[in-house]
Formats: C-alpha cells, sequence, structure tokens
C-alpha cells in the first residue's frame, strides 16, 4: 500500500466542510485513498453499479436509506439528480465530513456543485502517484529553493529514468513490464474516449483519430500549444482541436502551463506550454519503453521538462502550497538570436523562483543566465534541476537539485 501525501489534507479538511470531493484523472487513486481513510461507520457506493445509478437519478430519497451518512459516493457526476438531495441532507444535520464523494469529468461535475453546494464543499485534486510517495516520503514539504548542506540524490539515474517512463497510474505500478502497454491502451479507450464521448458538448471523434491526436501532443509535450498547426498535422479542424485539448486539460491529462508576463515591456510569449501531467502515458504514445529508450530518444530532453514540472505541480498541491507557476520566454525581432527563455518560475507571496530543468549530470552556473530576466526585486533563489549526484550550491543564488529529490 502507497502512502499517500494528501492523506492528512483530506482529514484536516474533514474536520471543517460538510462534503469533501476528490477530483482528478481516471485511476489516480481517488476511490482508493477514501476507502483507506474511511472508519467502519461510513457507508460506501459506486455509481458505476447500475442499480445504484437508477436509485440516484430516480429515488433520491431511498437511496439515501439504504446508504445512510457518513458515506461515500463514488464516480457522483454520473447522476447530477442527486446533487439536490446531497444539500437537503447536509443541510438538516450540523455534522461535518457527513459526505465524500468522487468525480472525474471536471468541467460537468464541477458546474453541478458550485450550483448546489457552494459553502458546503471542498475539493481535493488528486494527481498520479508523486516520486515521493513512491520513495515511500509522502510527507516531503512543498519545494522552495534552500541550501542547508549537500546531500545524495535519492534515486541513480536509471531508477529516475525509469520512473519518468513508468510514470504515476497506482496499477502500474504492480503489473508487470510487458503489461504496461496494453494497460494504457485500455485506458486510452475505455476511460479517456469515453469520458470525451459522453461529456456535456461531447466532441465526436473516432478512435484511431483520437490515438493519433495523442501521439501528436505527446510528441509536442513542453511545447507552446499550436492549435493551427496540431489541427493541420491530424487533419481535425482547429475548432475540434480547442475543444478535445480543453477537455484532456479539465481531465488531468495534460497541463496548459502559462506564460509569466509580469514584465510588460519585453516581447513575451502569450501561449500556454503544454506538459503531460503523468510522463508514463506520454511515454507510451511515443513508443518508449524504458530507461535506454528514453536516452535514445530525441525528446528526451522535453520529456525529462515535463516530468519535472509536473513533480514540482504535485508536490505543490498535494501539500495545499497554491503557489502559482508559470513559465518565461521572450520572441526577439532579430533573426537567430537566442530567445530569453526560463523553463518555470514558482511565484509566492510576490517572490518569483525561477527554475531551469536539464537532463544533464553536470549542470554549469550558465544554465541560468536568463534568471536575471526577472525583477531583482522579486526574485529569489534560483534552481537547476537536473540530473546530478547531489544537492549543492553553483553559486550564492543558484541551487543544484537532482530531480528525484524534489
Amino acid at each position: 500500500m502507497i502512502e499517500r501525501t494528501i492523506s492528512k489534507r483530506f482529514i484536516s479538511l474533514s474536520q471543517d466542510f460538510k462534503v469533501l470531493i476528490a477530483t482528478g484523472a481516471r485511476q489516480v487513486g481517488k476511490t482508493t485513498l477514501l476507502n483507506q481513510l474511511k472508519t467502519a461507520d461510513r457507508s460506501y457506493v459506486t455509481l458505476d453499479s447500475r442499480p445504484a445509478l437508477d436509485l440516484a437519478r430516480n429515488d433520491q430519497e431511498m437511496f439515501f436509506i439504504l446508504n445512510p451518512v457518513p458515506c461515500i459516493i463514488d464516480e457522483i457526476q454520473r447522476a447530477p439528480e442527486l446533487m439536490l438531495k446531497i444539500k437537503e441532507t447536509v443541510d438538516s444535520d450540523s455534522r461535518k465530513s457527513q459526505i465524500w464523494l468522487t468525480g472525474s469529468q471536471k468541467p460537468r461535475l464541477m458546474k453541478h456543485v458550485s450550483e448546489t453546494l457552494a459553502g458546503r464543499v471542498v475539493e481535493i485534486e488528486m494527481f498520479p502517484l508523486s516520486q515521493a510517495e513512491k520513495q515511500g516520503n509522502p510527507y516531503r514539504p512543498s519545494f522552495y529553493p534552500s541550501f542547508d548542506g549537500k546531500a545524495p540524490s535519492v534515486w541513480d539515474m536509471k531508477e529516475t529514468l525509469g520512473n519518468v517512463v513508468l510514470g504515476g497510474y497506482p496499477e502500474l505500478q504492480f503489473i508487470q513490464p510487458g503489461s504496461r502497454a496494453d494497460w494504457f491502451s485500455s485506458y486510452i479507450s475505455t476511460y479517456l474516449l469515453g469520458d470525451i464521448r459522453s461529456s456535456e458538448n461531447n466532441v465526436d471523434i473516432d478512435i484511431d483519430d483520437f490515438h493519433r491526436l495523442l501521439r501528436i501532443l505527446a510528441a509536442r509535450t513542453a511545447e507552446p500549444i499550436n492549435y493551427s498547426s496540431i489541427a493541420a498535422e491530424a487533419g481535425i479542424s482547429a475548432y475540434k482541436i480547442k475543444m478535445l485539448i480543453s477537455r484532456l486539460a479539465s481531465y488531468g491529462i495534460i497541463y496548459l502551463l502559462p506564460p509569466y508576463s509580469g514584465n510588460t515591456l519585453k516581447s513575451i510569449v502569450r501561449t500556454p506550454r503544454m506538459h503531460f501531467t503523468d510522463t508514463g502515458l506520454c511515454c507510451h504514445l511515443l513508443g518508449i519503453e524504458d530507461a535506454d529508450g528514453l536516452l535514445k530518444h530525441p525528446l528526451a530532453g522535453r520529456i525529462f521538462e515535463s516530468y519535472a514540472v509536473g513533480e514540482l505541480i504535485r508536490n505543490a498541491r498535494n501539500n495545499g502550497d497554491f503557489a502559482q507557476f508559470y513559465f518565461y520566454r521572450e520572441e526577439l525581432m532579430k533573426k537567430g538570436a537566442e530567445e530569453p527563455e526560463i523553463d518555470l518560475i514558482k511565484e509566492k507571496s510576490g517572490v518569483l523562483y525561477p527554475i531551469e530543468i536539464k537532463l544533464n549530470a553536470t549542470p554549469v552556473l550558465g544554465m541560468a543566465r536568463w534568471f536575471e530576466r526577472l525583477p531583482e526585486d522579486r526574485r529569489g533563489m534560483g534552481t537547476i534541476v537536473c540530473m546530478g549526484k547531489e544537492k549543492t550550491m553553483l553559486s550564492r543564488d543558484v541551487l543544484v537539485m537532482p530531480v528525484s529529490m524534489i
């Protein structure tokens, strides 16, 4: 059993809210977590069960007679008709933590939640397993650069790259390597495509076109989104591409990292940069099966960047740290000139922490040369996240951080 970072936060929030809802991509462990945390008096029902779903849609009174509070209701987005009864139920009782919900298809789900349960519910977003959770250190604090002495990398290079390829879906941690491709193929065809086809304002797309689109997106991880270019390559209209990408982002499959534009005097890129939330899925779509295959792949650097970005963001969110994340890039008019770029900026309490991500074991100070583009009075310590063997300093304000220690 893998202990999840978010467990303590979930229990803490349950003391203050009547309804808690765990959201996130399919198969990230929402149901498993809630069943681990529940006490013996809390009932469980899943709306993936046809009898339970029919009851939730047609006889809400009987539904709660058979599933009294405190309870867990799994896949609540399948029965929005139940929301008003949930409101009525929790409003008639002063107790906290009455109902725990899980849900996918976030746009549809949160629309109904906001309409009926405002002020009564707190959302807890879940992600695939973090590397800290896989390392048995789930309560590693949210990362901010500091230097308190040298420390060795938690994983060696091969372990780290192997985990980039494996990804963080819990079920994949316990199946044979030869079965992972089958698991991902089933995940795409059943969960992802099924959710897109059944969503509100559903987007009709053929399974082959959907697989092709996902492969195109995987090949563009850690790149700015270009809808027209993707549409041309996929043979799908730009309008449909925008809807599909929006759905994939809302389902937690991809993350659209916004650009930092605090300095309006420069020609800042305005387009979000896309990262796959789980690099295991990205590697599967690109045909990468192991660490050696990753190292040989021409997109290895960008996949590694998406991995580090994903770890930094889930590390923060799992710990209840709602710092903002951006990337930075300037577009220069001078042809052939190198465009200033910072892979990630973490902003907290007005301080900007620049982060450069390199698939490199021997970082040099020149990799941090664009950190100075950020306003000096707001710039915090910078970090080079890399494959180095230990945490160390390159200068008084540039930290080297092995990626496996985030």
